[in-house]
């Protein structure tokens, strides 16, 4: 088990005066990941030349160095040994740990070496050659590849040590978490908005979620749905709720008042609304949805700039230029794909008319508005919501009020 961790941060080019905050904000977030996982263990985190380097006596699990990798902000994750600064230790390191990985078999390897602190006396360049060509005699089975090794032996010298992997996971990179400000994220059991959360994620959103649930036309069963996606996305976050919404009753209301196509557009309406009226409560920023141009009927250009106009907040779409399948393998790689493929029940689709409208009228919503004010349904839907807690970890807790 390692001791040491190295978190490579990522777009810290981009960064000048705030560069300080920007450590502050990304080492709380690994400082919770880490805790959540040794819960009992003394853990030490500094910034190093630029890169956070974590060190536990218990040493690191690999639950636990996976975690890290899906923090925003960290653009890779290295496991790490630790030498004291003497050139002589580097290879016996390297042997030591290559005997235990390799054991009989044929691979690919390549030595890169780094000195983060110049007054080290070895060159770099001087250092791979060096270190390439005694572990090629050590090794028969080794073989140098330049190019795509399949092993990369990483060797950093810093100020006060030595730093030696074998491994770098790729992490989740982006911007921290809170760096970018605070959304409202709309959440349902589809493909589309969990992917859109994690693209917020990678851009610094804290995030609360709210799910709009119409019971009693949809069974239990679609609330667990959501809770589940919101466990996997909660893990890209530094803590976040989840907001459970009855929205069952105000679906129902409009569908026996509006015009039938508009059915769809206008349950979208009242459910941004909705998510604006928390917004407010939780001093949030903008709302974020899974809406991708052209993909159903409300997601016409029309339709959202219809939207646009009834939010007080900034509507954010991440996936509006994607396409299905490209919203499909983001989800398979962030964890989402296999919750929402689980059949549900959907209100929308009960209630969905036979050729909703593509390209609604702002003066029919707006005198539809003026006609039915659904202001109080929303407020007693928000007060009757169901609140849930979700850790660094995914782990859900129902807030009692």
């Amino acid at each position: 088990m390692y001791k040491h961790l190295i978190v490579n941060i990522d777009e810290l080019w981009l960064k000048g005066k705030n560069r300080k905050h920007y450590f502050k904000t990304l080492r709380e977030h690994v400082h919770l990941v880490i805790k959540a996982h040794n819960t009992e263990e003394k853990v030490s985190i500094r910034n190093d030349q630029q890169r956070l380097v974590a060190e536990s006596e218990a040493g690191f699990s690999k639950d636990c160095i996976n975690s890290l990798a899906k923090v925003p902000g960290v653009s890779t994750v290295q496991p790490a040994i630790s030498i004291e600064r003497e050139k002589g230790l580097i290879l016996p390191t390297i042997v030591e740990k290559l005997k235990g990985e390799l054991g009989e078999r044929i691979t690919t390897f390549k030595v890169r070496c780094k000195r983060v602190d110049k007054t080290f006396p070895h060159g770099s360049m001087d250092l791979q050659r060096e270190l390439g060509h005694f572990l090629l005699k050590e090794f028969s089975q080794l073989k140098v590849d330049v190019r795509n090794p399949e092993i990369m032996i990483d060797v950093k010298v810093m100020q006060d040590n030595i730093f030696i992997s074998t491994e770098k996971l790729k992490a989740t990179g982006g911007l921290p978490v809170s760096s970018s400000g605070h959304v409202i994220t709309m959440i349902s059991g589809g493909f589309d908005s969990p992917v859109a959360s994690y693209m917020m994620s990678k851009r610094g959103c804290k995030q609360d979620f709210i799910f709009f649930y119409a019971y009693p036309y949809v069974g239990e069963e679609v609330k667990e749905k959501i809770l589940s996606i919101c466990s996997v996305l909660g893990q890209f976050q530094k803590g976040c709720r989840l907001w459970v919404v009855p929205f069952g009753e105000i679906q129902n209301t409009i569908a026996k008042d509006c015009y039938e196509e508009y059915r769809t557009i206008l349950f979208r309406k009242y459910m941004v609304e909705t998510a604006n009226l928390l917004a407010r409560r939780v001093k949030a920023q903008a709302i974020v949805t899974g809406d991708a141009l052209g993909q159903v009927s409300s997601q016409t250009m029309q339709n959202m700039s219809v939207m646009d106009k009834f939010s007080e907040k900034m509507i954010l779409r991440p996936l509006v230029g994607f396409n299905k399948i490209e919203i499909i393998r983001l989800s398979q790689k962030i964890g989402t794909h296999d919750i929402s493929v689980i059949p549900h029940d959907d209100a929308c689709s009960l209630f969905s008319p036979k050729h909703p409208v593509i390209k609604a009228d702002y003066v029919y919503m707006r005198n539809y508005s003026m006609e039915f004010d659904y202001t109080k349904l929303m407020e007693k839907a928000l007060d009757e919501s169901e609140v849930y807690r979700i850790d660094v970890l995914g782990e859900c807790e129902e807030v009692i009020k």
